[in-house]
């Protein structure tokens, strides 16, 4: 029997860094964002004639992955993967496989390995949706309820694009949370500022206020910056310069930041013209729509 699937990456909006352990559980956390359709891609099963490669291996059965992303982007993709993986599995073993178990177990997995990261990669590719999650001692989330019109707007208004430099998400990880660990001032209060920005964005988007979102993106960004400053880079800084000329709005790195992927608002009538600028700096454009169903398996 084969099964194959697939587990959307994500952007976040808001509060990212709060979802880590070492700080949700002594302060709570809490971050605001969205699965998106770009997807790790899967499939576990006995090998077939055409995979010569395994026959020679003699393997019996295995699990295969495809992403068409750069590594480093930091849109969750070695979350999704572990995400896709567990599915595929579960469902492999038990022809059953329940979304918040599937995230809980892969982030203990990520844990296991020594990755020093958050759970909200895990929840998003494996849920789905526009949600805010609240973190400590469980995670609790909060599907979005949002018309059908707004989030097309939403999504018209949103540029993502990659910076052309992968960032190393380890390092600056271990940056920012030694700075907490020793109670660096500036460090602690971005940390809580962040923390405030996921419901905050959470309440700009339940009222329709797309303009206090985009300041809110920026808010974010001030506050990732007072992190660490391994957290930009003068390249980044050289793109945000190039679309705040050209009609952003708001914007900021995503993930750890330090290289990756980066996500602007658009002012009202400026998307193109921010895509088409960012396009003549030679970067990625990265087109997506919001993915509702979070990990997704099927047999065959």
């Amino acid at each position: 029997m084969r099964y194959k699937g697939r587990a959307p990456l994500r952007i976040d909006f808001g509060g990212g860094w709060t979802d880590v352990p070492i700080y949700a559980e002594a302060e709570g956390g809490a971050v605001l964002n969205a699965a998106i359709t770009r997807y790790v891609r899967g499939s576990i099963g006995a090998a077939s004639p055409l995979d010569l490669v395994h026959r020679l291996r003699g393997a019996r059965n295995y699990v295969s992955y495809g992403l068409d992303l750069p590594i480093g982007a930091g849109l969750g993709a070695s979350a999704a993967q572990t995400v896709l993986w567990v599915a595929l599995v579960k469902t492999a073993i038990a022809n059953v496989a329940d979304r918040d178990e599937i995230a809980e177990v892969a982030c203990q997995i990520g844990s296991a390995l020594g990755i020093l990261g958050g759970k909200q990669d895990e929840y998003a590719s494996a849920l789905g949706g526009i949600r805010y999650y609240t973190f400590g001692s469980e995670v609790r989330e909060e599907s979005l309820s949002l018309s059908t019109p707004f989030v097309n707007q939403l999504r018209d208004r949103l540029v993502l694009v990659y910076s052309g430099q992968a960032r190393l998400s380890a390092d600056i990880h271990g940056h920012v949370w030694s700075r907490f660990r020793s109670g660096e001032p500036s460090t602690v209060r971005a940390l809580a500022g962040l923390r405030q920005l996921a419901g905050d964005m959470k309440c700009a988007l339940l009222a329709s206020d797309v303009e206090s979102f985009a300041q809110l993106l920026n808010d974010n960004w001030f506050h990732q910056k007072s992190l660490h400053p391994s957290v930009t880079t003068q390249r980044l800084d050289d793109i945000f310069a190039v679309a705040r000329h050209h009609g952003a709005q708001g914007g900021k790195a995503c993930g750890a930041g330090g290289g990756g992927c980066l996500l602007f608002f658009a002012a009202e009538g400026q998307s193109e013209r921010l895509r088409a600028a960012l396009k003549d700096c030679r970067l990625q454009l990265i087109d997506f729509g919001f993915d509702q169903h979070g990990v997704f398996i099927t047999r065959g």
